[in-house]
């Protein structure tokens, strides 16, 4: 099963077995969050609509579980905020269409603020068990035997780029906070059979040892996934030279140490879908 990371996988078996956690809407955590849109490179002298699917699978990039767009961020070549008109969430997908207008490369995120899920053992035979609840708000649902207690918190986010004519940089700038997950090569120029380099950054430095997984879409059609697995540099960077064309995923993980009121850990997952564009 493919969580988007293997490091989420261990992660979670850790903490409490096998769970399944609410995530963005109807969405679990044990399913990747991707956006993809109908075409990630257009040209022309007058702007185009581009559809964008959004959805929740363990299979890319098949529908599974829809996904609540509220907090969807576009940012278009500029750097300015756009924002998003009417969107259809079926059962299974999530639809928008945003009009691409303005010369140079568009980022589209999907993130949530943080929710949480308290891990515990109770019992004369250390059952593990585990509630959706804050550390403020376990306590006051904890029973009294409640011991090894701890709380983590799920800070998610989804993106992909459309460029239109020619590239840009100011949507793939990095913002200085939490963690960060950017291309190096730019979204547009991916080609098969040449290098693609991602950056890690936490709080605006780069990250070393983080988990990165990259994935070639249509995995229902093969019995191997494929999931390529590696890890950052001292230098925050990971490289990976891609042969199959067609839309890629990438995801990162990282669990930093918290202990504020509301929690112990953060788990911190970024993912983006890319193209990579026949030689």
């Amino acid at each position: 099963m493919n969580l988007g990371c293997a490091k989420i996988r261990r992660i979670i078996k850790q903490w409490v077995g096998i769970i399944i956690l609410c995530s963005l809407g109807s969405a679990t955590l044990s399913h990747p969050i991707w956006i993809l849109p109908s075409t990630f490179n257009l040209s022309g002298d007058v702007g185009e609509w581009v559809t964008f699917d959004v959805s929740a699978s363990h299979t890319l990039f098949s529908f599974d579980k829809s996904v609540v767009l509220d907090e969807l961020q576009i940012y278009s070549p500029d750097g300015d905020r756009n924002y998003l008109g009417q969107y259809y969430k079926g059962r299974r997908r999530s639809v928008f269409d945003h009009h691409i207008s303005q010369s140079g490369t568009y980022r589209f995120s999907v993130s949530r603020p943080p929710y949480y899920f308290t891990s515990y053992k109770s019992g004369k035979r250390e059952t593990p068990k585990r509630m959706m609840a804050n550390k403020q708000e376990a306590q006051q649902r904890l029973p009294k035997n409640a011991r090894e207690v701890k709380t983590m918190s799920i800070d998610m986010e989804a993106s992909a780029f459309v460029t239109f004519n020619e590239p840009t940089g100011t949507v793939l700038e990095p913002k200085g906070k939490g963690l960060e997950l950017i291309p190096q090569t730019h979204p547009s120029d991916i080609i098969a059979g040449e290098e693609v380099i991602f950056l890690v950054l936490m709080n605006g430095e780069p990250e070393e040892e983080v988990e990165i997984e990259m994935t070639a879409g249509g995995t229902r059609y093969r019995d191997d996934r494929n999931i390529q697995i590696f890890q950052t540099d001292k230098q925050g960077l990971v490289s990976y030279t891609p042969t199959q064309p067609g839309p890629w995923y990438i995801s990162a993980v990282k669990t930093v140490p918290l202990n504020d009121e509301k929690t112990d850990e953060a788990m911190l997952i970024r993912f983006i879908t890319f193209e990579v564009i026949p030689e």
